[in-house]
């Protein structure tokens, strides 16, 4: 037993209070950080998105979203444009926007987006694979009757994921 002024504290108490105080400090650090790349990458050129699903503005908004990625969590590494430690390829595959579910009357209440590309992080110094998916997807539904849309809700929803994904399965690899 612990005493806190007059009160006593049981063990299982305080190791509640422990466990609690830990899963607190570790809330939220699920991401990549300049610590967790090779040491010896110092800086990273992001590459245009190839578009292979000739959908210019949504290869657009995937490559803003890796650079946004970079800056976020790894703020250590310089993005520069060419001559770069390492370098980072995606190409836009595929991209599908489908109706999921029907209401009672047969119209659309929710579709389905779906964007599929490749990833390529090449580590320039050591003329190695970092990590590297050749079809890595994810989806992202929206509602209409919320007057959501398509660019908006959709695809902005399945290119979260694509980030969430890339610093996962490359986490994995570094």
């Amino acid at each position: 037993m612990l005493v806190f002024g007059k009160k006593f504290v049981s063990g299982n108490v305080l190791r509640m209070c422990l466990l609690a105080l830990v899963s607190l400090m570790f809330a939220g650090c699920y991401s990549f950080t300049a610590s967790t790349l090779p040491s010896h990458i110092k800086t990273v050129q992001i590459h245009e998105v190839e578009d292979k699903a000739l959908d210019p503005v949504l290869a657009n908004d995937l490559h803003t979203a890796v650079v946004d990625m970079f800056k976020k969590n790894a703020g250590g590494i310089r993005l520069v444009n060419e001559e770069a430690n390492a370098d980072f390829e995606i190409t836009l595959l595929s991209y599908a926007n489908k109706p999921e579910n029907y209401n009672s009357n047969s119209d659309v209440e929710t579709y389905r987006v779906t964007i599929r590309v490749s990833v390529k992080f090449y580590d320039n110094v050591k003329e190695r694979i970092i990590y590297e998916n050749k079809s890595l997807s994810a989806d992202g539904v929206y509602d209409i009757q919320k007057n959501e849309s398509e660019d908006r809700h959709g695809q902005a929803r399945a290119i979260e994921k694509l980030q969430d994904l890339i610093i996962a399965n490359a986490l994995a690899k570094w």
